[in-house]
């Protein structure tokens, strides 16, 4: 079983530890070679801490089973599976997983998954007695560890420089990586406190928002999958955003996410928490952004065209995916991000609001599937989930149409703005979650650890509009916040930029991070 695990799990690791240095010396070759053996020996010892009776096949089904999956996604898209993908993994909806399905993972699941596990069913293990038992395991044990504590010894000097330069390639190794991911997220929610920290109540409107001379509707768009990159206002060679560069509008083009998942970027920028404190057991444990904007006195309601909000709007109004495929009558379920604004102007009340539309908007792999068909514009698109069988120039027309849409979106949702404009003084602010890779280094969608994640992965657009009564009411100087546009921002500076923007005071409020902070003539 482990030298099966070896020979037929590890392609993903194999080339990306081969692919670190050349194969320039003997001494360089020997290295190389001897990671089989190691990595033999390493599953070998795994295995047989759980060779017991009654234990061994279930478990073994499972490493199985689990490591299929795996080696599909590292292999067709480059994925690392470590505790961050698997929580993405795990707080998915099925429409969304329904979207990853493919015969290329069917037959995955079955060569690497079913027909082993199948084997291992029929076997039959004659034990002996169980201090033979206990003795053969401990001498296996020992045997594996001193081999592989050789192997290492015998290439010290290219072994020291591999683990302390390339911690990331351990999270390749099948099925150790994803078993030790599991634990880690298993551990985590083992931890998780049960009593909520509401350390929102002591949130109050200050004159900001209180001498406003008309209720504010504010509308935060939290968009999906978006590369900054690919975006035409970012300097893309491609228009994208046609409608956006006419609208009056401030783009950020140096904004980061907190994350490379939904699972982890969307709690912590509506969390007090900044990237280097975050965790998701500290943020779903405490009050967020919607909670400081409730209690201040401002209505919340989140529109979902997506897989949820990860415990963000667990205390606010909330309008799932199924309730907007509802009022929108959208097909099966399947809706394109205009469904959030049907009958939206009915959701608006006569006091101070505060609106989040959370979209589907790149959402791969089938990115066809994100946009109408009056949005392509950019032919030939890969119309599949197996963007492995598409042409990189096919995978990308296909992102940018969905690029397009989201302008689309994004101008419809600006434009519905000024019709409130009678009642209220409005402002739209669109964050992506986090970006995507589109087969650079043969690496697609996301969710790479963030320390070796590329940028297409990190980089993401942040744009703001508001209504010029709002820009006077708030004292907010256009020109000041214009040349802001190319300072560095991450998700960090979401929370505390609504808090100032909003005016809402609390201790928590750090203004530092807001990025309103130095562009409001008067509190």
């Amino acid at each position: 079983l482990s030298l099966a695990f070896v020979f037929l799990f590890n392609k993903a690791f194999f080339l990306a530890a081969w692919s670190i240095q050349p194969i320039d010396s003997v001494g360089a070759l020997v290295f190389f070679l001897s990671l089989i053996p190691l990595l033999w020996m390493l599953i070998f010892f795994t295995l047989n801490l759980i060779c017991i009776p009654g234990i061994i096949k279930p478990l073994s089904i499972f490493l199985l089973i689990g490591g299929a999956l795996a080696s599909h996604f590292m292999d067709i898209y480059g994925l690392v599976i470590d505790k961050e993908m698997l929580r993405n993994v795990w707080e998915t909806d099925t429409q969304e997983a329904q979207g990853l399905i493919n015969l290329h993972l069917i037959g995955y699941f079955i060569e690497l998954g079913v027909l082993p596990s199948l084997l291992v069913i029929k076997t039959k293990i004659i034990w002996s007695s169980a201090g033979r038992e206990f003795i053969v395991r401990i001498i296996s044990i020992l045997l594996s560890l001193t081999l592989a504590f050789l192997l290492i010894l015998s290439q010290s000097n290219y072994y020291s420089s591999f683990f302390r330069n390339h911690k990331e390639v351990r999270f390749l190794t099948n099925p150790l990586g994803f078993v030790n991911a599991g634990i880690s997220l298993l551990r985590e929610s083992a931890k998780r406190p049960l009593v909520m920290d509401p350390i929102s109540q002591d949130a109050r409107l200050g004159s900001g928002t209180l001498q406003q001379t008309k209720p504010i509707l504010v509308v935060f768009v939290v968009g999906e999958t978006a590369r900054a990159d690919n975006f035409g206002l970012n300097g893309y060679s491609r228009d994208t955003t046609p409608l956006l560069a006419k609208q009056d509008i401030i783009y950020f083009n140096n904004f980061s996410s907190c994350g490379t998942s939904t699972a982890v970027s969307l709690p912590c920028m509506f969390s007090s928490l900044t990237r280097t404190n975050y965790s998701d057991n500290d943020a779903k444990s405490r009050h967020g952004l919607l909670d400081f904007i409730n209690t201040s006195g401002i209505g919340v309601l989140w529109r979902d065209n997506n897989s949820g909000c990860k415990g963000t709007c667990d205390r606010v109004i909330y309008e799932s995916p199924e309730a907007v495929a509802a009022e929108a009558h959208c097909e099966n379920k399947n809706c394109y991000d205009e469904a959030l604004l049907k009958n939206l102007s009915k959701k608006v009340t006569a006091g101070n609001q505060f609106i989040v539309l959370h979209q589907k908007g790149s959402h791969g792999p089938a990115y066809n599937q994100r946009y109408p068909e009056s949005m392509q514009v950019y032919t030939p698109v890969c119309s599949t989930n197996q963007l492995q069988k598409c042409s990189q120039a096919e995978v990308v027309n296909a992102y940018d149409n969905t690029i397009r849409y989201t302008d689309y979106f994004l101008n419809h949702v600006i434009e519905w703005l000024k019709e409130q404009q009678e009642t209220h003084n409005t402002v739209m602010v669109y964050v992506s979650d986090h970006g995507e890779s589109l087969g650079e280094n043969n690496l697609y969608l996301h969710g790479m650890p963030y320390a070796i994640a590329p940028k297409t992965q990190k980089h993401v657009p942040f744009i703001f509009w508001a209504s010029r009564n709002f820009y006077r009411d708030r004292g907010l100087n256009k020109e000041c916040l214009n040349n802001l546009k190319s300072h560095e921002f991450s998700h960090d500076n979401i929370f505390h930029s609504f808090l100032g923007l909003l005016d809402i005071e609390t201790k928590y409020y750090q203004p530092e991070l807001n990025i309103f902070s130095n562009c409001i003539d008067r509190y």
